[in-house]
C-alpha cells in the first residue's frame, strides 16, 4: 500500500474518531439544578407510587444474584415483596413499616430505615436535593432496558471522594430500570437492572402473597443526627464534604467484652460507617477493599478506628484521619 493511500486512510478513522467524539459530547447534557431536582423528585417518587412487578439481577464484583419482586399501592400504602431465584432462599415481605424476612435470624430484631428504604429501584433518598451538594447529573441519551424505552443520566461527584453512578429511568413512568455504581476506569463494580418488568394493571398481585413462614422485625426510625459527631475522648474533625452524620450508637458484641462506636454518615447516593473500638491483633491496619467497597484501619491511641463504604480509598483514609484519639 501506499504511502499516499496509508496517509489518506489515518486521516479517515481520525476523522471518524473526531466526529464520534463530537457525537457523544453533543449526547451528553449537563443538567441545572431545577431540572436536576425534578428529574430526581420524579423517579424517587415512582419507586415509592408506582405498582409494578418483575425480575432483576444485583451484580457486585463476580457474583450475581437474581431477585423477582412487586410493589403495589393501594391508598396511601404501599406494599411489596421480593424473593431471591437462585442461591438460598431469601424473602422480603413490607407492609408500610411492617417488615417480615426468611429465614428468620435471631439475632436480626430490627431493621434499619434506610436499610428497607434504599431497596432496588428506591435507590434515592428522600430528600433528593441533598445529592447535589455532592453531584451533579448529566443526561447521556437513551436506551432499552428490558423492553422499555428509557434515558440514561448520571451523577457526576464533584470530588474524588465518590464514584459516579450511571442510572436508567423508564420514559413513560418515571421508574428507575438500571442502577450502576462506575469505578474511577468507569468499569462497572456494582449494578442493579431489571430483565422483565410490567406496571399499573398488568401487575398480576398473587405474587405479593408470602410463601414462607416469615419473621416479623421492627424498623429503626431513627430520623438522623443533626449535630456533627461527637464522642468524648475523641477529636473529630471534619469530614469529606457532602456527607452528612445520620446515627450514632455505642454497644457490646454478642459474645466479646469490648464496646464498639459506630457512627454512619451518608451523602445522599452512599454510606460510610466509622467504627471505633479497642485495639486488638486480629484486625490488620491499613487499606483493603472488595470490589467497590473499601475498608481503611487505623491505631489511634489505644483503639482502631476502621471506615468502611462503597467509595474510593481516599474516602475512607479521609474520614480515618478525621477520627484522633485525645
Amino acid at each position: 500500500m501506499s504511502r499516499r493511500r496509508l496517509t489518506r486512510n489515518w486521516i479517515q478513522q481520525s476523522l471518524l474518531l473526531l466526529l464520534c467524539c463530537v457525537s457523544l459530547a453533543r449526547a451528553a447534557e449537563v443538567l441545572d439544578k431545577d431540572s436536576a431536582i425534578k428529574l430526581l423528585e420524579r423517579t424517587a417518587s415512582a419507586a415509592k407510587q408506582a405498582t409494578y412487578s418483575g425480575t432483576y439481577v444485583y451484580q457486585y464484583g463476580d457474583e450475581i444474584s437474581t431477585y423477582r419482586m412487586i410493589h403495589v399501592l393501594d391508598g396511601s400504602t404501599d406494599a411489596e415483596r421480593r424473593e431471591t431465584l437462585d442461591g438460598p432462599p431469601r424473602e422480603y415481605y413490607r407492609f408500610g413499616n411492617q417488615v417480615s424476612i426468611y429465614p428468620a435470624d435471631p439475632q436480626q430484631s430490627a431493621l434499619d430505615r434506610r436499610y428497607t428504604a434504599k431497596l432496588f429501584p428506591r435507590q434515592l433518598p428522600d430528600n433528593v436535593a441533598t445529592l447535589l451538594s455532592a453531584y451533579g447529573i448529566t443526561r447521556l441519551g437513551h436506551e432499552r432496558v428490558a423492553g422499555r424505552e428509557s434515558t440514561v443520566y448520571q451523577l457526576e461527584p464533584l470530588d474524588q471522594y465518590r464514584y459516579p453512578h450511571r442510572f436508567w429511568v423508564d420514559d413513560d413512568s418515571g421508574l428507575l430500570l438500571k442502577w450502576v455504581v462506575l469505578g474511577m476506569r468507569k468499569e462497572a463494580m456494582q449494578a442493579f437492572a431489571f430483565t422483565n418488568i410490567q406496571l399499573g394493571g398488568n401487575v398480576d398481585r398473587k405474587w405479593l402473597k408470602p410463601v414462607r413462614q416469615l419473621q416479623a422485625v421492627s424498623i429503626d426510625l431513627n430520623n438522623g443526627v443533626a449535630s456533627p459527631a461527637q464522642e468524648p475522648g475523641w477529636d473529630i474533625k471534619p469530614v469529606p464534604v457532602g456527607f452528612r452524620l445520620l446515627k450514632q450508637t455505642s454497644k457490646t458484641l454478642p459474645g466479646k467484652n469490648r464496646t464498639v462506636i459506630h457512627h454512619l454518615y451518608s451523602d445522599g447516593a452512599v454510606t460510610v460507617s466509622v467504627f471505633i473500638e479497642p485495639a486488638h491483633q486480629r484486625l490488620p491496619l491499613g487499606l483493603a477493599h472488595q470490589g467497590a467497597t473499601h475498608l481503611f484501619v487505623k491505631q489511634s491511641g489505644a483503639y482502631l478506628v476502621m471506615a468502611l463504604g462503597e467509595v474510593p480509598a481516599a474516602t475512607v483514609e479521609a474520614f480515618t484521619a478525621a477520627y484522633n484519639a485525645r
